[in-house]
């Protein structure tokens, strides 16, 4: 499974054009957590961000892999059998974990961290285990490890071993828990950035026809692919680091694959756009296209890396209904029919 991107503007929010929002920023979840909120009362709009940022603290102690003692750090210690009381925020994100894995048949995948170590050392550089060792690593991934109870809120663990990552979907879920505070502050007038992946609107301020996004080339932040307004629902990006390496859980028997530069999608909330964009960078152009098709309210636009020996750079395809970009110069290819 990819990894978010570190570092890179894969979604650029242009809060120049923006003069009546204030900006707040907290450092969470390894990214920066930005609010832009249009409200006359910069005091009160300050004190609903720090209730959100708050919020987003609160989270990530339960939901980090690396904090001792989180939901997510005991689950992954449990033993087979062992029934885990979590949290209903990580039980929800678990539940939707598992909805978008069955919905992307295994491309997005939170147990795939046995699989990712098997094949690298410690250094992260690609190495080559043995059939053995993929077939015990492939052993330990899989969404079926997990039961969920929804009465206890208990997640038993079916497998010793198991090694769950949220970092593919749990800033989409703070993303929607911010935007929940937002709104019980009547702050609803306001834009959550997670990091320089994702984007969440949680209400277009009056004036406006939508939050301006553009989409650039993560290789080439120059090279500008998409603009458009965002009115609601969520976008977010993945994309691949110079070093970084893939593995699709699907075929982990191949190893690290090309996959593409980047994908975005786009959802009716940031949980969703957060995983899809992730399994948006495996799934074949097909399966991204029937995907959409299934859920109307849903979009990608994937960009795929130039092949050895190209003098340009490959064609931007997009899937769903993305009736709102500019596609001057014809930029963007559509998959879909008009």
């Amino acid at each position: 499974m990819p990894l978010k991107p570190q570092g890179e503007q894969v979604v650029d929010f242009k809060a120049a054009s923006i003069a009546d929002a204030h900006h707040f920023a907290h450092e969470a979840m390894a990214t920066v957590f930005e609010l832009y909120i249009v409200e006359e009362d910069e005091s009160y709009a300050r004190g609903g961000a720090q209730a959100a940022f708050a919020e987003v603290d609160r989270l990530e102690m339960e939901m980090s892999r690396f904090i001792e003692n989180s939901d997510i750090a005991r689950l992954n210690s449990a033993l087979p059998g062992e029934v885990v009381e979590v949290g209903m925020e990580v039980f929800d994100c678990l539940g939707r974990a598992v909805e978008i894995f069955e919905q992307t048949g295994g491309a997005f995948d939170i147990s795939v961290g046995a699989l990712y170590e098997c094949w690298l050392n410690e250094d992260k550089t690609v190495r080559r285990p043995s059939a053995d060792e993929v077939a015990s690593a492939r052993e330990l991934t899989g969404m079926n490890h997990l039961k969920l109870d929804t009465e206890s809120f208990g997640v038993e663990v079916l497998t010793e071993g198991l090694q769950l990552d949220l970092g593919g979907i749990g800033k989409g879920f703070a993303a929607e828990k911010v935007a929940g505070i937002l709104r019980e502050w009547s702050l609803n007038q306001a834009l959550v950035l997670a990091g320089a992946s994702s984007v969440l609107s949680v209400s277009v301020p009056n004036g406006m026809s939508g939050w301006p996004i553009r989409l650039s080339n993560p290789s080439k932040p120059s090279e500008v692919l998409a603009r458009f307004e965002l009115t609601k629902g969520a976008l977010s990006g993945s994309g691949r680091q110079k070093g970084q390496h893939i593995i699709d859980p699907r075929e982990a028997e191949a190893g690290p694959v090309e996959g593409r530069l980047a994908a975005w999608s786009m959802a009716p909330d940031a949980v969703a756009a957060d995983a899809l964009s992730t399994a948006f960078m495996l799934l074949d152009p097909q399966e991204i296209d029937d995907y959409c098709l299934a859920n109307p309210q849903t979009a990608a636009i994937i960009l795929p890396h130039a092949v050895s020996g190209e003098s340009q750079r490959p064609e931007v395809l997009r899937f769903g209904q993305w009736h709102q970009i500019d596609t001057q110069n014809d930029k963007l290819k559509s998959t879909t029919k008009p």
